[in-house]
């Protein structure tokens, strides 16, 4: 064996020998777990609805429709606050991360739920034509200043850094000029809309496109992806003196930048009684009607949940979502 042939085997050698001692990242999953957990008692109350799990790219890897065929892939539901992360990834791509100063920790904090204003009824923007209309309609621009600085979940925040000229001057949007400032920076799917100039409620889509955009978050293509852990707030329970400062009553999520971080210790919702086991770190943005998207903490996998029930149907969209994740990833 020539001097040359044996350095060049000793290198081979020395490669196969790092590759089988360097970890290699396992991404096990198991879809029929998965099914099995979308089609047991857990989602009976979620029902019907239509289910998927992916990657960071491509197809979906499990889906399904439980309850029915009323809703696929390509239904167009109203999101209500699924909404709040689409606004909170338009904000990031803005300003190229948090905006900063005086005036963009005012921002920050509006997508915290912590500037008082906390009497927003997001229904009266049904009839407003402008972004404007819909913030200022009957009280809805009221700041309570015994909620500001302090965590309570309102659409008011988010609509009142969208109406001021001194944060995100968005106040003559209408539907269609507002989807088009988002898409801008966004770059949405074509199901997308604005049925109300409601920043952090007013849109609908379909589950394609927004598992997209949760991809797209994934893949660091939006720069939330990098703060989806940003200055997380403390949910439950409510600062002293306040009440009544969350929608899921005594489950203690934390929020960050107009999604939920679910690294609660368990909790029961209020309007069903539902109760919640301990969470697993997940981002998600549930909407009231039901829809559920989230990603992993580990931006590895998303799921949607798209249906649409009456206001409070997330109590049991949630639980049902969180049962098919942890049977998708397993023990």
């Amino acid at each position: 064996m020539t001097t040359a042939n044996h350095g060049r085997r000793k290198q081979l050698a020395m490669a196969v020998g790092c590759l089988l001692m360097s970890p290699i990242p396992s991404f096990a999953y198991n879809v029929a777990a998965a099914t099995a957990a979308a089609n047991s008692a857990v989602c009976d109350d979620a029902r019907p609805f239509y289910w998927e799990i992916g990657g960071a790219s491509g197809a979906p890897i499990v889906s399904g429709q439980v309850g029915g065929t009323t809703y696929a892939r390509t239904t167009v539901v109203d999101l209500a606050s699924s909404s709040k992360w689409i606004f909170a990834a338009y904000v990031l791509q803005r300003y190229n991360g948090p905006p900063t100063g005086l005036l963009g920790q005012q921002t920050v904090d509006a997508l915290n739920m912590k500037r008082g204003h906390t009497n927003m009824i997001d229904l009266l923007c049904l009839i407003t034509p402008t972004v404007w209309d819909c913030g200022t309609i009957l009280g809805n621009d009221k700041q309570n200043l015994a909620h500001l600085g302090h965590f309570f979940y309102n659409s008011g925040h988010g609509q009142m850094a969208a109406v001021s000229p001194f944060h995100l001057n968005l106040s003559p949007k209408d539907n269609a000029t507002l989807l088009a400032e988002i898409n801008g920076y966004l770059g949405l799917g074509s199901s997308f809309a604005y049925i109300a100039p409601a920043v952090s409620s007013g849109m609908q889509a379909n589950a394609a496109d927004y598992a997209t955009f949760l991809q797209k978050i994934m893949d660091g293509t939006y720069v939330v992806s990098g703060h989806l852990n940003h200055s997380p707030v403390a949910t439950y329970p409510c600062d002293p003196g306040i009440t009544g400062c969350s929608p899921f009553g005594s489950v203690d999520f934390h929020f960050s930048l107009h999604h939920w971080i679910e690294d609660n210790t368990g909790g029961t919702f209020p309007m069903h009684g539902t109760t919640l086991g301990a969470g697993d770190g997940a981002h998600s943005s549930p909407g009231a009607y039901g829809f559920y998207p989230w990603i992993t903490d580990d931006k590895q996998f998303y799921g949607v949940l798209s249906t649409k029930g009456l206001v409070g149907k997330y109590e049991y969209t949630i639980p049902c979502g969180r049962a098919i994740r942890a049977a998708f990833l397993g023990p």
